[in-house]
């Protein structure tokens, strides 16, 4: 009896299944797409936006998140009848997290676009959020995490409930 050469078809359907995942995985990567750099970066955001307002709240001091296109730095006032402004330098610490004091992005492609807010935005203790540290609530406000330009995800809070979504 001769033996056959040549692949079996389990073989070839492996083979074929593995090409599949790594296209999958790697077409998006060489095509330039960073669409993944911007969620995780929108996902910081989100969660800077919740952690600052819990923050002020269970501290019961003002809470400063200072914002460019790219970082966000959290600043808390020291004492609760402090006048100073949270967001100077001169103010005092950053408010702590378990990694680090800010949330950056670290791809220069990857920005944010504060829409109906001021770059300083002041959670208070009573869970509102402000435009100056001892202004009126902000109405509705969408943070826009855009990708060389192109919106990618748009992240929208409420002033006066503190709700972030």
């Amino acid at each position: 009896m001769k033996r056959q050469r040549g692949f079996t078809m389990v073989e070839l359907i492996m083979v074929m299944v593995m090409v599949g995942v790594l296209a999958a995985i790697g077409i998006p990567k060489l095509m330039g797409g960073n669409t993944t750099g911007a969620l995780v970066f929108g996902d910081k955001v989100a969660s800077a936006l919740r952690h600052a307002q819990t923050s002020a709240v269970s501290h019961r001091r003002v809470v400063c998140l200072a914002t460019t296109a790219r970082t966000l730095v959290m600043r808390i006032r020291t004492a609760p009848s402090a006048a100073t402004d949270p967001c100077t330098t001169a103010f005092g610490p950053l408010l702590q997290r378990a990694d680090n004091d800010t949330y950056d992005s670290s791809d220069p492609t990857v920005t944010m676009t504060m829409t109906g807010a001021p770059a300083n935005l002041y959670f208070q203790p009573d869970g509102t959020i402000t435009g100056t540290p001892a202004g009126a609530p902000l109405g509705n406000v969408s943070i826009a995490i855009q990708l060389a330009g192109k919106t990618q995800r748009t992240i929208v809070f409420e002033g006066s409930t503190g709700y972030v979504e």
